[in-house]
């Protein structure tokens, strides 16, 4: 594996590679195989091991694996502590935090002479990686939210099409109405929400009905979140409404949730691309709630235009990760590898960055891969150049919260979260010496 405008390796180099999902050596450490790889782990696993297999220039990458909890923290301290990774996953969403401070460089020139060709990311990809017109990082999956549906709870209610599809709504009023009949119908709340200790879930289906509005919460500058407008108030409220009249369950985190599901306790569960397959191995259990029964799709179009929530991870080169010229090829080397087998880790349930392999037979007869192909395009996220996202996440999060659950007054808790994260997106500016917040 060579490429123009590098030197390969005349002698063995060792990489490390900085990931989250977790450690499963005891079943794939030493699997090459890809094609009976299961689950993130597992399959970025059984990456890294064929990689390290297959190339022929004795490059080896050695895998640093970090709970996702403290990922970043982990990875802030090595960059103190000039213990730096070759290769980093990062989240679209920070990746700007990085690359203002100066601790990535673009990559366009290297990509081009690796062989990966831009032109081939997904649209939402490009906006992903891409700052001032360059490319930071090779976008290596998108995930987001969909609906993942019990039919056989819909065919009860009356809310399935002749063909067996989910009856869908098309606007917040029919998502009211379709809701209170599945509860009229069932007994049972239509949504399954993941209210406790996930602060980022409101935010998502904020943005997404934001956006679908063809709106923004970012509409002033980068600086300054709006959350007084009357489409963030009237999508809050229905939100409110739901949870008001018990058409969602309550007090569940992610666990509960997915435990909520599997029993058959709701029609949909709004959660991530990750679970499809999961979710498609249980239905296929014959007891369970979801038995011959389940289907998942992008969040429903509610207003004019399509849109939903998406992020990306990502891999980066960070400076000093790669001290010389040997180590870079070989980095860049792996990013190619990640780049060429990016229909395997489709497998996963997230969907690919390339063109090229979201169009292809091999990922649209993956079971559901064709009704979320969509999300490729319709994806959307915070303005890249928004800092500090996961913060700006937590704090709206605990305001919708307080608010839907908890019955905290709309107009002020959202004002309150809105100065407050204002501050905080001011501080930062500062700090960084860059651009000021302007007032």
């Amino acid at each position: 594996m060579t490429f123009a405008g590098s030197t390969a390796s005349a002698t063995p180099t060792d990489i490390s590679f900085a990931r989250f999902f977790g450690s499963c050596e005891a079943e794939y450490g030493n699997s090459t195989d890809t094609a009976n790889a299961t689950g993130e782990c597992g399959i970025i696993t059984t990456l890294v091991n064929k990689f390290n297999a297959t190339n022929h220039e004795q490059i080896t990458v050695h895998t640093q694996v970090v709970e996702h909890g403290s990922y970043y923290s982990q990875l802030g301290a090595r960059i103190v502590g000039r213990d730096v990774p070759a290769v980093a996953i990062l989240h679209s969403s920070a990746l700007n935090d990085f690359v203002k401070r100066g601790l990535i460089a673009p990559l366009d020139d290297e990509f081009r002479a690796a062989g990966i060709d831009v032109a081939d990311f997904t649209p939402q990809a490009q906006t992903a990686v891409t700052i001032d017109g360059h490319r930071y990082a090779l976008p290596f999956d998108t995930h987001s939210w969909l609906w993942h549906i019990n039919l056989n709870l819909m065919k009860r209610a009356g809310l399935v099409t002749k063909d067996g599809k989910p009856l869908l709504p098309q606007s917040p009023q029919e998502l009211l109405a379709q809701a209170r009949r599945f509860k009229a119908a069932t007994g049972k709340p239509y949504f399954i929400w993941l209210t406790d200790n996930d602060p980022a879930f409101f935010p998502r289906i904020l943005l997404t009905l934001v956006r679908q509005q063809d709106t923004t919460l970012f509409p002033r500058d980068d600086f300054h979140i709006d959350l007084h407008s009357a489409t963030v108030r009237a999508s809050v409220q229905l939100l409110r409404t739901m949870y008001e009249e018990g058409l969602t369950t309550r007090g569940q985190d992610y666990g509960a949730a997915l435990q909520s599901f599997a029993a058959g306790e709701g029609a949909v569960m709004i959660n991530g691309t990750w679970i499809i397959g999961d979710l498609l191995r249980q239905s296929h259990q014959a007891h369970s709630a979801t038995a011959g029964g389940y289907t998942a799709v992008p969040f429903p179009r509610l207003h004019g235009r399509s849109a939903v929530w998406a992020d990306n991870h990502v891999m980066v080169l960070l400076k000093g990760g790669t001290p010389d010229a040997r180590s870079r090829h070989a980095a860049l080397a792996f990013l190619k590898f990640l780049y060429d087998e990016g229909g395997v880790w489709a497998h996963t349930g997230q969907l690919p960055t390339r063109r090229s392999v979201i169009e292809s037979a091999s990922f649209t007869r993956l079971p559901l891969r064709s009704e979320i192909a969509a999300i490729a395009r319709d994806g959307v996220a915070l303005p890249i150049e928004v800092a500090r996202q996961a913060i700006v996440a937590k704090t709206l999060g605990d305001a919708m919260i307080a608010v839907i659950a908890y019955g905290a007054d709309l107009d002020r808790t959202l004002a309150r979260a809105e100065t407050s994260i204002d501050r905080m997106l001011a501080r930062d500016a500062q700090f960084q010496g860059g651009a000021t917040a302007p007032r």
